[in-house]
């Protein structure tokens, strides 16, 4: 029986959106030689709609005439002593003669083309999935692990897929991962930054990457934690239950037997609090929603909360957090101000 897709299953495939029984069926649809037609018209369509990168094509092309306005100057000015240079040639090597010109000229334009080749290796070697402000969404590795992106985060695949010894993804944000293991064992590195990755086999657990700190939450399997301390390689070996976080001087500190289900309960849409300050819940909506939120009293910012909340957004995060403090939310404009009652 031939096997049909719709053209949204193969824009989610492409996207990574797509769940595994969608992503064998877009990958068996695309070996039957009858699909390669419209294979071919539905993938030049979602490149133009959704474009992976996009060059700043003004500001290239003013550099490159720069470039070679430079060169051409050059060239007008060993122009005006064509004259002498041509009495000369006969006896002067010929990369020192007016030749040479052209060389340079050539010169130049390798330099041109190396140089945007490594400007642009990033953009053209990893494929980048990144949320807006309370905006999460599931993504499918080519290997079936997911990983679920939080609001505000990033995550940067290789374009071309996993090669080598390691599966390597690079993190900015909040995200949790269920990482399927493969045959030939091969390694699953989170980098966060160049002195702090996390490294599994297979295994579920949260990493969270924030201006403000990194926490990694394992629920299930090994993960190893590598991190660079004063110019050190260090690593830190966790177990179910563990909470990881890199403290105020560089070092991985690590509590056991944590109730790790509460640590990316956004997955759900729910956000988890145990005796959890008011300043860090300020903080979370600032990461998560792109709200800003001012006190009134700097002690406010000392109070807790504990309790599991259901949310969708910030205002009714907000309007909670009012609600179990007794406090008053005042918004003007993009200025929100909590103060008491």
């Amino acid at each position: 029986m031939e096997k049909t897709i719709s053209k949204y299953t193969f824009f989610e495939y492409l996207a990574g959106r797509a769940n595994p029984l969608e992503r064998q069926l877009v990958e068996d649809w695309i070996v039957q030689k009858q699909n390669a037609d419209l294979f071919h018209q539905w993938l030049l369509e979602y490149e133009t709609k959704c474009p992976q990168f996009i060059p700043d094509q003004d500001t290239a092309l003013e550099n490159l005439l720069l470039r070679l306005n430079s060169t051409m100057e050059q060239v007008e000015e060993g122009r005006k002593e064509e004259g002498e240079e041509e009495e000369r040639e006969e006896r002067t090597p010929f990369w020192l003669g007016r030749r040479s010109n052209r060389f340079w000229l050539a010169a130049a334009s390798v330099t041109l083309l190396v140089s945007c080749g490594w400007w642009f290796r990033d953009p053209l070697q990893y494929k980048s999935y990144q949320t807006a402000y309370g905006q999460t969404t599931d993504v499918y590795l080519e290997d079936g692990s997911r990983v679920a992106l939080n609001s505000n985060s990033t995550l940067k695949v290789p374009r071309l897929g996993f090669w080598g010894d390691v599966r390597e993804v690079g993190l900015a944000g909040e995200a949790e991962f269920s990482v399927s293991h493969t045959i030939d064992h091969k390694r699953f590195v989170v980098k966060t930054s160049e002195k702090f990755q996390v490294e599994v086999l297979g295994t579920t657990f949260s990493v969270f990457a924030r201006p403000r700190g990194t926490k990694v939450a394992l629920k299930s399997g090994s993960v190893r934690i590598d991190y660079s301390q004063n110019n050190r390689r260090r690593e830190v070996m966790m177990e179910p239950g563990d909470l990881a976080f890199l403290d105020q001087e560089g070092a991985v500190q690590l509590e056991r037997k944590q109730d790790i289900k509460t640590f990316a309960p956004w997955t759900e849409q729910r956000y988890v609090f145990n005796g959890t300050p008011v300043k860090e819940i300020l903080a979370m909506i600032e990461e998560n929603f792109g709200q800003k939120v001012s006190l009134s009293d700097p002690n406010i910012a000392l109070r807790s909360i504990t309790g599991n909340f259901k949310t969708k957004n910030a205002e009714e995060l907000l309007k909670t957090i009012s609600e179990v403090l007794d406090l008053r939310v005042e918004q003007n404009g993009a200025t929100i101000l909590l103060t008491n009652n």
